[in-house]
C-alpha cells in the first residue's frame, strides 16, 4: 500500500496527480453507461475518441485525496482486479456501472457514467477515473452511430461547466489500490460527497475541515514568507494575521479565496507585476498542498488562533509567546541604539524552574 506521503515524494505534489503523471497521462480504455434508469443496460467498451478533451477534464477535476477506502470496498477490489488483469476492463467497468446505478438515489439527476483506465510512464501504476455527467439529452447512446452520441455529450459539456456532477480517481500500484481517493461532488457543499456515492466507493473523509483550516494557516505563512518583499514594510506577521482574518470571514475556502486573502494581506498592490507574482506563488503552493481543487467550510477557531512568536537575545534569553495584536501580554520597547526592553505582563507565573543545559552549550 502506498500512502499519500509516499505519493508526495514521487512528484512533489499533494494534489492527486504527480508532475510526472500529469505530463505522461494517457487514456488507455474508456466506456460509457446510462445511470439512473430502472432498467440498466451494460454497454461495450468504446473506441478512444476526444482523448485530449477527456484528459483535460480529468486533470481539471483532480482534487486532493481527502477520502480513504474503508476496510472492505467491493469497488476497490474490482479496480484492483482490472489493474492486475484478473478481470477484463469491459466486464469490470460494466459491473461497477451496474453497482453505481443500483445505488443511485431517486433525487439525483440521471446521466452518463464514464470510466477511464489511464496509464502513465511508470508501468507499475494504473489510474482509474470515474466521471458522472448529468445531461438528460446525452442519455441516448446510438448503437448505429456511437460517435455522434459521444459528440452530443461533448457539446453539452462545452455548453455548461456544471455538466460534471461527480468524479473519482483511484491509483493502483502493482495491483494494490492506494488507500487515499480523490472524489468530488458538485451537489454537496465543501469536499463532502453524496451518501450513495460514498457508499458505492466505500470511502470516508480522511481529513476534516478543522485539519484543512490548519493547512490553510500554514499555507498562508509559507506564501507570505516567500513573498516578503511584496508586503507593506515587509511585515510578515502582520500580513499573516490579516490574511487569516480574511479567510476566517469566508463562508467557504477555495483556491480563489486564498489568492484573495494573500492580495489583501499585501495591501492589494496596484503594481500589476507584484500582484501577478503574489497570485502565481499562491496558486503554485495551493496546487502542491492538500487544498488543490477543494472547497471547504473554514474552522474559525483555527483561523483565529495566533501564531507563536519567538524572540532570542544575544544574552541567551529566549521567549516564545502567542503573537496577539489585540491584547498582547508581551511588549518590546525600543531603547537607544539597538537596545530593547522586553516586558511580560502576567496574572500568575505557572513555572519557575532550572533547565538543564544542552550538551556542548556553555554560558
Amino acid at each position: 500500500m502506498v500512502s499519500a506521503k509516499g505519493i508526495k515524494k514521487q512528484g512533489g505534489t499533494m494534489s492527486f496527480f504527480t508532475e510526472d503523471e500529469e505530463k505522461s497521462l494517457t487514456i488507455k480504455k474508456m466506456i460509457l453507461h446510462v445511470v439512473g434508469s430502472k432498467s440498466f443496460e451494460a454497454m461495450p467498451e468504446r473506441d478512444l475518441e476526444e482523448q485530449s478533451f477527456f484528459t483535460g477534464k480529468i486533470l481539471e477535476t483532480a482534487a486532493s485525496p481527502v477520502f480513504m477506502f474503508k476496510d472492505f470496498s467491493s469497488s476497490r477490489r474490482e479496480l484492483e482486479a482490472i489493474a492486475r488483469g484478473d478481470n477484463l476492463f469491459e466486464a469490470g467497468a460494466q459491473g461497477l456501472a451496474r453497482s453505481f446505478n443500483a445505488a443511485h438515489v431517486s433525487g439525483s439527476a440521471d446521466g452518463v457514467l464514464c470510466m477511464f483506465e489511464l496509464e502513465v510512464d511508470d508501468p507499475a501504476i494504473v489510474i482509474f477515473s470515474l466521471i458522472k455527467y448529468d445531461y438528460k439529452f446525452a442519455l441516448e447512446q446510438d448503437d448505429e452511430n456511437p460517435q455522434k452520441s459521444l459528440r452530443r455529450i461533448l457539446t453539452a459539456l462545452v455548453d455548461d461547466k456544471k455538466a460534471i456532477q461527480k468524479t473519482a480517481l483511484v491509483r493502483v500500484i502493482n495491483g494494490v489500490a492506494c488507500q487515499t481517493v480523490s472524489a468530488t461532488d458538485r451537489t454537496k457543499q465543501g469536499p463532502d460527497i453524496a451518501d450513495y456515492f460514498a457508499d458505492f466507493l466505500s470511502v470516508t473523509r480522511a481529513i476534516s475541515n478543522r485539519e484543512l483550516s490548519e493547512v490553510s494557516r500554514k499555507l498562508l505563512r509559507s506564501i507570505l514568507q516567500a513573498c516578503k518583499k511584496e508586503l507593506p514594510d515587509e511585515d510578515v506577521p502582520k500580513a499573516i494575521k490579516r490574511a487569516q482574518g480574511v479567510l476566517g470571514r469566508r463562508l467557504k475556502i477555495d483556491e480563489n479565496a486564498i489568492v484573495e486573502a494573500v492580495l489583501v494581506a499585501a495591501g492589494a498592490p496596484d503594481d500589476v507585476k507584484a500582484a501577478t507574482r503574489l497570485e502565481r506563488e499562491t496558486r503554485k503552493r495551493v496546487k502542491s498542498s492538500k487544498l488543490h481543487e477543494l472547497t471547504f467550510k473554514p474552522d474559525r477557531n483555527i483561523l483565529r488562533q495566533p501564531y507563536m512568536r519567538k524572540i532570542s537575545t544575544v544574552e541567551g534569553v529566549t521567549i516564545t509567546f502567542p503573537d496577539k495584536a489585540d491584547s498582547p501580554n508581551v511588549r518590546v520597547v525600543d531603547l537607544e541604539a539597538e537596545r530593547k526592553q522586553i516586558i511580560v505582563e502576567t496574572n500568575r507565573v505557572t513555572e519557575d524552574s532550572v533547565v538543564t543545559p544542552k550538551p556542548g552549550v556553555t554560558s
